[in-house]
This record gives structure tokens, C-alpha cells and sequence, in this order.
């Protein structure tokens, strides 16, 4: 939870900063030219010229911001700090633009020459902008967006010295949504909330998000049971470590006022990787709906032909952070086939299965709705297919790292899918696949897999229901 603020908040600076600085530029413009404050001895530039400077300051200067660790979220913010990083970078910007197209203009490339008065209105033009934008985010992000989105309420496991240090930093953080609601400890006092037994009924009573463990390796098994029980109530988990040795493992390492943590829920699909993929899924989808819709009416109108009941079927399933979603499908079965058995796996020969919908899961067609998932938000086109509630309440306290797989959208084909893990295959096998592909994501991966599924004639997993 605290990553997710932490990310939240630096694209909101990332955006502000794109808009501060386009909206400082026209700013600087209207005062070195139209604002009547200075001379023009060479005359008013047409602005289109400056367009191109525009481009140049606005992709330079993020760049530059980032490399100079602009949009990497400390805790502690010091605002002075802050103003004089932002003036000397917006500096380096003016002065990089003032090289670069006095360098152009000699070979007569921009046809005109920047304004050296422009560029010493630009600095602290744009300075105070970005300083300003940033401020104003920041106070909408602590007083508006985190109170509607939550915060992130942390239980400590362990009433130690590290813990209780640990307490202290993060309760100075109040207004970037950080809360301590206390600990679980062997000992006694207002603040120790239970045993490490209880940790489901304090997390439920006190909605927790994340779970910092401050315990020694001579409590391994206690550390064990915490982080299986932690998973299966997808928590944020950390290991704050008393020695060395724990950065050996193969996690996230964080670093909190200079304490040590260990994120054990950290995975490569966050930051622009997420973005990126969640516009692929957008535009796949929207297009695949687009150009699939003229079967979709033909596979409607067979579907209500072949038997009594409605066209399309929709059944709770699981989805990313363990919340539940409407899964949509062409009805493939008798109307209310499990209105006597309940939820249960489907074979291939069960006799409530439709004539037509023996053909569309052969074929895969049943599962062509789910692109209005897609759509939505609540899957994506590639990832672990998404489980039906009874199941995954049975499975996840029977298969070790089971409740990893919700920690992304669930999808419509996956890395199990494409190795022929469908249907009644060996549970634990998928779910290798599925934690496979969480932990070595790429977008070369997903279009692998969406290649595969091509090549297979299928365009999605017809077995996982």
C-alpha cells in the first residue's frame, strides 16, 4: 500500500510537472513579447517557431528530473530543498536549450534565434511553476486523494527495539497516509494488539494493508507462518532485518529514514510497465470488440437457438487484490446447471453442456466476452485465470503462494495456458506457471504468449471455469 501512494504520487508530479512547464512556457512567452513590460528591437516571433523550443524544454527538463532522482518519493520533503533543486535544474535546462539551438541556428536548421531574454525569463518563470504545481499536488494528494483512497494502516509483528524504531519514523509520516495501528507481540500493553496467532482477526478488525516484520531469525518459524498467513490475506509484507545476511534473499530492499526493509510483495509489473500494459489491454480489447462484433451477434443469435436461456452468463471470479468481479461468458450450458450441484468443476463429457456450447469451448468462442473484462479494468488479455470464490477460499490455505497470483489482473490466456495446463491438470503446476510469469513479467513475455495462443487456434484458456 505504501508503494502503491508512493507511485500514485509520482505520477501525479509527473503530470503536473508536464503541465506546469507548458503552461510556464506560454507564460513566458506572453511577457517577453505581448506583455509590453520588455522591447522586441527584432520584432514579435510568430509562436509557432517556439513550438519546436516548447517540445524540446518540456521532453529535456522531465528527463533531466529524472535522472536527477525528481520523481523518486522521499518522506521527509524540506520545501527549500526542493526550490533551489528545481531552480538549478530548470537552469541546466535553459542553458542545455540556449546551446542546442544556437547550435541549429548556425546551420540555419529553426530559421530563427531564441531569445536570450526569454530564456532568463524562463528560470524562474518555470521554477515557480513546477515549485508551485508540485506543492499543490502534494496537499491535494495528502488532504483529498488519500482520504479517499485510503490509507496505509500498518501492523508491526514484534514489540522489539527495531519494531518500536521502526514505529517511531513511520509515525511522522501521518500526512503521507502512514499509519501504525499498533503491534502483535508476546508481551502486554496498550499498543500490542494480540498474539501472533491472531494476526487474521487484528487485520480484520483493524483493516490493516501492510504487516512490517521486526522479528530475529530465531523466531523463523513464527516469521514463516506470518508471511504464509500475510499472503493469504494479500498484505503488503516487509522483513525489517536484524542482520546482513536476510538481504541475501530475493525480494525488493527498501530503505525507510534508514532502516532496512524487505518488500516480499514486490514485482516487476508496477510503474510504467503497468501503464503500458494497461494500454495494451485497452486498445486490444476496444479494437478486438470492435472487429469481433459482427460474431458475437452470430454466436448470440446460435446460442438462443440451440437452447432456452440467455445469451451470456456471467460468475463471480477473483481478481487482482483478491476483489471480486462479474467474469463474462456465452451461456454454454442448460439454463441453472448448477442450481443443484453448486459450484464444481466441469468435465469435458458433462451432459449439461450445450450442442453449441460444446463447439464454442473447443474452440475457445464462449470466452470472447471477457474482452468487455478487459475493457473494464477487471482483467487483462494475459495473466492467471481468474478462480471462482469457493475455489480460491479452498485453495489458498491447501497451496503454498496461491493468493501470489492476485497480486495482478487475472487474464484470458496465460503462461500456464500456452504449456497445455488447462482443465483438471495438476493444480500445483499451474500455479508455478502463474507465479513464473508474475515474477519475470515483460511485455515481450505477454506478446509471447499471445503469440503462442495464436498459433495454438485459440484466443484465450477454454478449460478454467
Amino acid at each position: 500500500m505504501i508503494k502503491k501512494s508512493r507511485r500514485k504520487l509520482v505520477q501525479f508530479y509527473f503530470f503536473s510537472d508536464v503541465l506546469t512547464i507548458a503552461a510556464g512556457f506560454f507564460l513566458t512567452f506572453w511577457l517577453r513579447f505581448h506583455s509590453g513590460l520588455l522591447g522586441a528591437p527584432k520584432g514579435i516571433p510568430a509562436f509557432q517557431k517556439y513550438l519546436l523550443v516548447l517540445a524540446f524544454c518540456m521532453f529535456f527538463q522531465v528527463v533531466y528530473f529524472a535522472s536527477r532522482g525528481f520523481y523518486r518519493i522521499r518522506l521527509r520533503q524540506n520545501r527549500l530543498d526542493d526550490l533551489f533543486a528545481t531552480l538549478a535544474n530548470t537552469l541546466v535546462c535553459a542553458v542545455v536549450t540556449l546551446l542546442v539551438f544556437s547550435y541549429l541556428n548556425s546551420y540555419d536548421f529553426t530559421g530563427f534565434e531564441i531569445s536570450h531574454v526569454f530564456l532568463a525569463l524562463y528560470v524562474p518563470v518555470i521554477t515557480a511553476a513546477i515549485f508551485l504545481g508540485r506543492l499543490a499536488i502534494f496537499r491535494f494528494f495528502r488532504n483529498v486523494f488519500m482520504r479517499r483512497n485510503g490509507v496505509s494502516r500498518i501492523l508491526i509483528a514484534g514489540d522489539c527495539e527495531l519494531g518500536r524504531l521502526m514505529a517511531e519514523k513511520l509515525g511522522n509520516y501521518t500526512h503521507f497516509g502512514i499509519e501504525v495501528v499498533g503491534f502483535l507481540g508476546d508481551g502486554e500493553g496498550s499498543d500490542i494488539l494480540g498474539g501472533y496467532d491472531r494476526l487474521e482477526k487484528v487485520v480484520k478488525n483493524h483493516q490493516v494493508t501492510d504487516l512490517f516484520i521486526a522479528l530475529p531469525l530465531s523466531r523463523i518459524q513464527t516469521i514463516e507462518s506470518l508471511i504464509r498467513r500475510a499472503n493469504n490475506l494479500l498484505l503488503d509484507i516487509r522483513l525489517i532485518p536484524d542482520i546482513l545476511q536476510i538481504a541475501s534473499l530475493k525480494a525488493g530492499m527498501e530503505h525507510i529514514e534508514g532502516i532496512p526493509t524487505i518488500n516480499l510483495g514486490d514485482i516487476p509489473l508496477q510503474g510504467w510497465r503497468l501503464f503500458v500494459k494497461r494500454g495494451f489491454d485497452l486498445a486490444a480489447s476496444f479494437c478486438g470488440l470492435v472487429l469481433l462484433s459482427p460474431l458475437f451477434l452470430i454466436i448470440a443469435l446460435w446460442v438462443k437457438l440451440d437452447s432456452r436461456g440467455p445469451v451470456f452468463y456471467a460468475q463471480t471470479r477473483v481478481g487482482l487484490d483478491g476483489r471480486n468481479f462479474r467474469m463474462f461468458k456465452f451461456r454454454t450450458m442448460v439454463q441453472d446447471a448448477e442450481k443443484s450441484t453448486g459450484a464444481v468443476w466441469s468435465p469435458p463429457d458433462d451432459d449439461r453442456i450445450t450442442r453449441a456450447g460444446r463447439v464454442m469451448r473447443r474452440y475457445s468462442l464462449d470466452e470472447w466476452p471477457q474482452l468487455l473484462n478487459v475493457l473494464k479494468g477487471d482483467m487483462s488479455l494475459v495473466g492467471p485465470r481468474p478462480e471462482r470464490p469457493e475455489f480460491v477460499m479452498e485453495f489458498r490455505d491447501n497451496i503454498p503462494r496461491y493468493m501470489l497470483r492476485h497480486r495482478v489482473r487475472t487474464g484470458m490466456t496465460g503462461w500456464a495456458q500456452v504449456h497445455g495446463l488447462r482443465g483438471n491438470t495438476p493444480l500445483d503446476q499451474r500455479i508455478e506457471f502463474d507465479i513464473y510469469y508474475i515474477q519475470n513479467y515483460t511485455f515481450r513475455l505477454d506478446l509471447e504468449i499471445l503469440w503462442r495462443t495464436v498459433l495454438k487456434f485459440k484466443f484465450i484458456d477454454a478449460a478454467n471455469r
